[in-house]
């Protein structure tokens, strides 16, 4: 029987997109470690949630080499602050070498910062248009076969 080793994923910000990550990942052979300035924050885990909570600062080095970020197989920087999420992925990148580094980006324009470096861009502006198109895909082919 083979072993899959398990998949360590550190998610900074704890808001409704970081949250939405971790509960969906949790649910997989992964280690969830969710990174959050506010306590409060963490209120949005449900009672069945197995990760690890971290009370801090995702852009300090010092914080996420505590919280195992040398294990970190996927970084993602989930925070609603486009300059915190470029700095994290930045650090969570070229510092700590995280394999698979995700931020969240509101602003399309600032995807230029990172375009030399192996960081892939979330636009949650850009997810809920491409699922609108897909929920509204069958209305679209019946009023063209009509």
């Amino acid at each position: 029987m083979l072993f899959q080793k398990m998949k360590t994923i550190i998610i900074v910000g704890a808001g409704e997109f970081g949250m939405g990550l971790a509960n969906r990942l949790s649910t997989r052979n992964t280690r969830i470690i969710v990174i959050d300035l506010t306590e409060e924050a963490f209120h949005r885990l449900p009672g069945v949630f197995a990760g690890e909570q971290v009370l801090g600062d995702g852009t300090d080095a010092e914080l996420l080499r505590k919280a195992g970020i040398s294990q970190a197989q996927i970084f993602v920087a989930a925070t609603g602050d486009d300059n915190v999420n470029l700095l994290a992925a930045q650090i969570a990148g070229r510092i700590f070498h995280v394999p698979e580094v995700f931020l969240r980006l509101n602003d399309k324009r600032k995807e230029k910062l990172i375009q030399e470096y192996n960081m892939k861009p979330i636009y949650p502006f850009a997810l809920s248009a491409d699922e609108f198109d897909r929920l509204t895909e069958k209305l679209y082919e019946e009023v063209s076969a009509s």
